[in-house]
């Protein structure tokens, strides 16, 4: 009965690591970052340090960068996770992540991708958003004093390369998994579809036929 168990909790397992999931919250993710940094553009926090000397310190920063970039860091790690799960589903073997996946520094984790590779800029973006997630998107300071580092501020050029980074990794995505994968346990991950990239997807010949308006019904009543 245990070992029963246990076969439908690592089946479960595989089905709720399917990188149509990870994708879903990279999506969330990054939607809410637009959000924020749509509304808040404009709005700064200043600061004014009088030093022992009597000379005046002043400095600002974007109201909405750390919470803009550290929700950026999280969507690009879950959509790279994603990306790493379609090209090897294997690395959910025995019901657990592979520590190839329990890593969370951006470059390291984008560097393993096999079926795309990333140039020297979005590299960049990637190891300014693993600085953002561990340490200046949640806390004042590092662990220790030896990692501590400047603070790089969100900027109208940072948020577009994290947006044209996103939706690269999006549709590399949606290509490896519109026609679905095999995965281990038994487990099909589901054929894909984002009917929003279709427009732009040379891999999708064939039209969906779907009554969008009855499916949006079906969920309002």
């Amino acid at each position: 009965m245990q070992i029963d168990f246990y076969a439908r909790s690592e089946k479960k397992f595989f089905e709720e690591a399917a990188p149509e999931l990870w994708y879903t919250y990279a999506y969330e993710l990054a939607d809410i970052a637009d959000a924020v940094f749509r509304n808040s553009k404009g709005q700064f926090v200043a600061y004014m340090h009088e030093d022992a000397d009597g000379s005046i310190t002043k400095a600002r920063r974007p109201f909405v960068s750390r919470p803009v970039l550290l929700l950026y860091g999280l969507s690009l790690e879950n959509l790279i996770k994603g990306l790493l799960i379609s090209e090897n589903p294997k690395l959910m073997q025995g019901g657990k992540l592979s520590k190839y996946l329990q890593v969370h520094n951006l470059v390291k984790l984008s560097r393993r991708l096999k079926s795309i590779q990333l140039d020297g800029s979005e590299l960049q973006i990637l190891e300014l958003l693993s600085d953002v997630v561990p340490y200046h998107g949640r806390y004042p300071v590092p662990r220790g004093a030896e990692s501590m580092k400047p603070e790089q501020y969100i900027s109208e050029s940072i948020y577009d390369a994290c947006r044209a980074l996103f939706k690269r990794l999006e549709m590399q995505l949606y290509k490896l998994n519109h026609q679905g994968i095999d995965a281990p346990e038994g487990v099909r991950f589901a054929n894909l579809r984002l009917t929003h990239l279709d427009g732009e997807a040379d891999f999708i010949t064939e039209e969906l036929d779907m009554d969008y308006d009855g499916f949006r019904r079906e969920f309002d009543s």
